[in-house]
């Protein structure tokens, strides 16, 4: 009796690169490279590479960045720095590498953890965004800004939303004192899901934001703010600071009724909300008097 086993070696081309372009490049060049010529072949001529150094250690991350990056650079997606505990300095070991986001050609998603500004950083990673003009995901997770300054920040958002591809984007950061969040002074054509946490907001700073960014669909915020906003006179809104667009609201660490009914105001067509409420007491009829 013969039985039938299948061999690694056995799949096609096509089939390698199908699966390959699954996988995270690091673990794939760890795994595949230098067994022989063929898979060097197919794993340097790959279509796209999804580059994840969360949790790598410096040596497996320098052998990386020497080795195989170079010949990838302008086929790589995807990239994912992580600045902590485990991969502690690996945006300076980067910066330090060469790379700058201008050899990106082709990159269209960008998380960036745990990144701890100073100015070397400042002017690596945030002074040059607006060279990714495929970029169509970015995130910012975890973020400590407490030394970028106000006019740069406010340079960085500007960035952001000049970028052409740009639908998803996601700012989790905290900054040196209060943070606002910095209103982009140009027009988004392309934003339509918006993440921003961990940050404090005035009602008019709403308007603006929302003009700025006409073809948002989802919008998450984290709405905490300064108690001048619960005197609602202060906040009338024209018919045309309305946007019609929004239709998925998340709310967290609401802390103020007047801040939440304002924005709400501003969104007459959400069909889906979720609320998170801080320090707050709601009882079923005032829910109902501000969502029906």
């Amino acid at each position: 009796m013969t039985t039938n086993k299948m061999i690694l070696e056995s799949l096609s081309n096509e089939l390698f690169i199908e699966l390959f372009e699954l996988f995270d490049a690091v673990d794939l060049f760890r795994a595949f490279y230098g067994l022989n010529t063929r898979f060097n072949s197919l794993l340097i001529h790959l279509r796209g590479y999804r580059v994840d150094f969360r949790s790598i250690f410096k040596e497996d991350f320098n052998h990386f960045c020497r080795t195989y990056l170079p010949f990838i650079i302008n086929r790589t997606i995807y990239l994912r720095l992580s600045d902590n505990e485990d991969a502690p300095y690996q945006y300076a070991h980067f910066q330090s590498a060469g790379f700058i986001f201008d050899q990106f050609d082709n990159l269209r998603y960008l998380t960036l953890e745990n990144v701890s500004s100073d100015p070397k950083i400042n002017q690596f990673f945030f002074s040059n965004l607006y060279h990714l003009h495929n970029l169509t995901h970015l995130k910012f997770i975890n973020c400590r800004l407490h030394t970028i300054s106000s006019g740069d920040f406010q340079d960085v958002i500007d960035q952001i939303w000049n970028l052409p591809k740009l639908t998803h984007c996601y700012f989790d950061f905290c900054s040196r004192g209060t943070s606002h969040f910095c209103i982009p002074t140009s027009v988004s054509t392309s934003l339509q899901c918006l993440t921003i946490l961990e940050n404090w907001w005035h009602s008019n700073k709403f308007v603006d934001l929302l003009k700025k960014t006409p073809h948002l669909r989802t919008f998450v915020v984290s709405l905490q703010t300064f108690k001048i906003d619960e005197i609602p006179s202060l906040y009338e809104f024209p018919l045309s600071s309305k946007n019609l667009s929004v239709k998925r609201l998340i709310l967290y660490k609401v802390d103020t009724q007047r801040l939440m009914i304002n924005l709400l105001q501003l969104l007459p067509n959400v069909s889906h909300l979720k609320v998170e409420i801080f320090f707050m007491k709601l009882d079923g009829n005032e829910w109902e008097q501000i969502i029906v």
